[in-house]
């Protein structure tokens, strides 16, 4: 009986592997040296790494199912062998580091990482928490270059069954013909061709929509960058069959080389891969493994082979000094990035220079060859050793290992990563479970800590001594009402969460049915709309979704931005609740200020849609939008307060050094109060940004900013959790000037404000 064939991709083992081992090392080396002097900027090696990862794998996977000698322990084992010592080393490595140079506040989200880095579903972990691919500097995650990782990592744990499959599926389909010779049926190459082109152009399909709804997620997404190592398996099974001409495989050849080494110049892959540009690295990868891997898994001795040798990349890219650093690629990726995001950490820059990027390159070059040779090669060789060979007759049996070395390191290792993970979860839990208790403590009034108040007529800031801020900065991003799934956090979801925040009890009527409408911005007050609820017997419900103000029409702008689809799909949805069951009153955000200090304005689809609210009989009340920073807050106290900013005082310098001028963020006068107000029909045009006349505008930017500066601190209270959100605590201080602007401007909203026409005040208004 004879088995199902496979494709068997490759050609001469020096001049193949030397070739794809040096376009391997190429990759990596690219990604490097775009992170550290590329200015922000990425390479396409990633991409190039993981059309190489798909190639390899699927041509090694045909080779050993073809001959029966597939073994999936074996297989896992010698894979995670190779992957898993150096990554785990360096896990430990970053946790040091965490804990040593890291503020606080972070640590909790990092101990999440390197548990989800060791498992190798780091990609799926920064989309849970939303961290968008970007530049190194002090806030990124020193984790973040696992994301490649751990997609190739899960492509490496089901690509061998769906090879399996594809196998025993064939077998099920071989048939005997009659007279005893040949077959019939498809082969396990061609039944795995279908699988991975099927499987490629869903993915890609998928890849090209979701790069266009939610770029973030689609660059770390498995499913859409599956297409990747897809076009690789494609190659190992396609190539080998094609035969053109030498001189065209060895231009085609340098094209691709070119293609790869320019993309990093020519595309901006952080923000627009995996989208069609993509297609860019891949196809160069494609190019080059087309002028090295000849027809049927040959170069053939003939003038082909001499065009390709001669004028191809292959003999670059098989440069000794090259493979030498192909050998410790792996290695240098892992350390280099977390040496760089702590480097900043410890110097407190943005960026790296020239000078600090080559120190970081240096002691990359180096941890990197240690880690290879002290770590990552021992183990590797001592699970690839060959079985002790069977006694002659007559000499003594040797002992031969009860356990093959790939099923123990598999065993080993695979229990090592997963006690990473439980570590990280476990020291995750208890942290969290420390910093909610202290956040949980800044609900207690302490004098020291006036905050808003100090802004007030008539208060002496003198009167206030310089305490330790409060909360302290690894506190801060974490100083906010936390009510559960009561928001819509995922951008391109565009589900609706409503929920009633504060209901009203038993058998009684509700004073006044009110929402609070929009993105973050809006939710932001959630604490202290809370809180005049409760006082003046609101039933207070949410209707929130991060990044997505509530506004008509499809292309009006949202958060600065053009509308996505998910948001306005949204917004819709809200606008047909709000008409069906029309709420008392809605709170939005007025304004949208810009940290880049562009004008503070008054978006038109917002205008728009209060418009349509008031003559639904809605009462729209507007809180002007709060200063913005170029950087979050936090972390610029602790860079110009050094140790001192987590638990002591910041000095009134270093505290002024993280404001900024009002001019350079809030209008002199709101745009609110300049807009004009149109009467019940809306008219004036949908052009012009004209606002109901019955809106209540709420403003407490003077309780926020100076009349020259936008503080940091203020009364001694961190004022922003992150770069334009304010803290809970903060907020909290804001509370007597927000109730008594509502009280003066919409008095039937709160108690002992409004005579007994106060209701009959709001009806008059519609």
């Amino acid at each position: 009986m004879t088995k199902p064939t496979t494709g068997q991709p490759g050609g001469p083992a020096g001049a193949r592997i030397g070739a794809i081992d040096g376009l391997r090392g190429l990759a990596l080396v690219l990604v490097v040296v775009f992170h550290l002097f590329g200015a922000g900027r990425v390479s396409g090696g990633v991409d190039v790494f993981l059309v190489l990862s798909g190639f390899l794998l699927t041509g090694s996977l045909l080779r050993r199912v073809g001959t029966g000698q597939l073994n999936l322990a074996d297989h896992y084992g010698r894979t995670l062998a190779r992957l898993a010592p150096a990554a785990l080393v360096v896990l430990a490595a970053i946790g040091v580091a965490t804990f040593t140079l890291a503020p606080r506040g972070r640590w909790s989200d990092l101990m999440l990482e390197i548990g989800a880095s060791a498992t190798w579903w780091e990609n799926w972990q920064l989309i849970t928490t939303q961290n968008a691919y970007g530049a190194a500097g002090p806030g990124a995650s020193p984790l973040q270059h696992f994301w490649s990782l751990a997609v190739q990592g899960q492509f490496f744990a089901v690509w061998p069954l769906v090879v399996l499959a594809c196998a025993g599926l064939a077998r099920l389909t071989w048939v005997r013909t009659v007279g005893g010779g040949g077959r019939r049926g498809p082969t396990t190459t061609l039944l795995l061709g279908a699988v991975a082109a099927a499987a490629t152009l869903a993915s890609f399909g998928y890849a090209q929509w979701l790069t266009v709804v939610d770029q973030p997620t689609a660059y770390f997404s498995t499913f859409a960058r599956f297409w990747e190592p897809g076009v690789g398996a494609l190659a190992a099974i396609v190539l080998p069959r094609l035969a053109p001409p030498g001189r065209w495989r060895a231009a085609g050849a340098w094209v691709g080389l070119a293609a790869i080494v320019a993309c990093g110049l020519l595309v901006d892959g952080a923000a627009l891969f995996p989208g069609p540009l993509t297609l860019v690295p891949v196809g160069g990868a494609l190019l080059v493994l087309l002028g090295t891997v000849g027809a049927r898994g040959t170069l053939p001795d003939d003038g082909a082979r001499t065009a390709v040798g001669q004028t191809g990349p292959a003999r670059l890219l098989g440069l000794p000094a090259l493979r030498r650093l192909a050998d410790i690629s792996y290695a240098l990726y892992l350390w280099h990035w977390p040496l760089l995001v702590f480097w900043l950490t410890a110097v407190g820059r943005d960026r790296v220079g020239p000078l600090g990027a080559t120190a970081v390159l240096a002691a990359s070059l180096v941890l990197g060859w240690a880690t290879t040779r002290w770590v990552a090669d021992p183990v590797l060789a001592w699970v690839r050793r060959p079985p002790a060979p069977a006694p002659r007759d007559g000499a003594p049996a040797q002992r031969r290992p009860r356990v093959r070395p790939a099923v123990a390191a598999l065993c080993v290792l695979g229990a090592a990563s997963l006690a990473v993970l439980g570590l990280g979860q476990a020291g995750e839990r208890a942290h969290t479970a420390v910093l909610d208790r202290e956040v949980a403590l800044l609900a207690t009034p302490s004098s020291a800590h006036p905050g808003a108040a100090v802004l007030a007529p008539g208060y002496d800031p003198a009167s206030v001594s310089t305490a330790a801020p409060r909360p302290a900065t690894y506190l801060a991003p974490r100083d906010r009402r936390r009510l559960g799934g009561c928001v819509q956090r995922q951008v391109p979801n565009p589900a609706v969460v409503e929920c009633t925040v504060v209901p009203t009890h038993s058998g009684e009527d509700p004073t006044a049915r009110v929402y609070l409408l929009g993105a973050s911005h809006i939710q932001t007050w959630e604490d202290a709309f809370v809180s005049l609820a409760t006082e003046n017997g609101w039933e207070l419900s949410e209707l929130l979704k991060h990044g997505c103000r509530y506004a008509l029409g499809d292309a009006a702008e949202t958060e600065g931005a053009t509308m996505s689809a998910a948001c306005s799909e949204w917004n819709r949805d809200v606008r047909a609740r709000l008409r069906d069951d029309p709420p008392d009153v809605v709170i939005v955000e007025g304004t949208r200020t810009y940290e880049d200090g562009s004008p503070e304005v008054v978006l038109p689809g917002q205008a728009a849609a209060w418009r349509e609210l008031d003559a639904w009989g809605i009462t729209v009340v507007t809180v002007r939008d709060n200063p913005r920073f170029a950087r979050p807050v936090p972390e610029c106290l602790d860079d110009v307060a050094g140790a001192g900013g987590a638990d002591g005082a910041i000095s009134p310098a270093d505290r002024a050094a993280c404001g900024r001028d009002r001019g350079a963020v809030m209008a002199k006068v709101s745009p609110l109060a300049a807009a004009p107000a149109s009467g019940d029909d809306g008219g004036q045009g949908d052009a012009a940004v004209v606002v109901p006349k019955t809106a209540v505008h709420l403003d407490l930017t003077d309780r926020m900013c100076t009349d020259t500066r936008c503080e940091a601190v203020v009364g001694n209270v961190v004022a922003y959790r992150d770069d334009d959100h304010l803290t809970g605590t903060y907020v909290r201080s804001l509370l007597p000037a927000l109730r008594g602007q509502l009280g003066d401007r919409a008095p039937w909203l709160v108690r002992g404000s409004a005579d007994e026409g106060g209701r009959a005040f709001q009806a008059d208004n519609h």
